[in-house]
């Protein structure tokens, strides 16, 4: 469960393309700096490219990342 008192890019996100975001949807810091959230900061994403995006040149398998978020009780989708 995300902490909703973090949920401000999201927000912002949100505004900036006129429409809620979808559960499946990340909003990302171009910029990695997560208290930057001004408008142009921010492109939001669906979860698997964010993920993917973050991932690359590590020699973590799709399997090995999902174990470990279900062992942490965290959802996949």
């Amino acid at each position: 469960m995300r902490d909703r008192k973090s949920d401000s890019h999201r927000k912002v996100a949100e505004q900036k393309v006129g429409r809620k975001l979808g559960p499946n949807e990340v909003v990302d810091h171009l910029d990695e700096d997560k208290s930057n959230n001004a408008p142009g900061n921010l492109d939001t994403t669906p979860r698997g490219a964010h993920t993917a995006k973050h991932n690359r040149g590590r020699k973590v398998s799709a399997l090995r990342a999902s174990l470990r978020m279900h062992r942490e009780g965290r959802k996949l989708y």
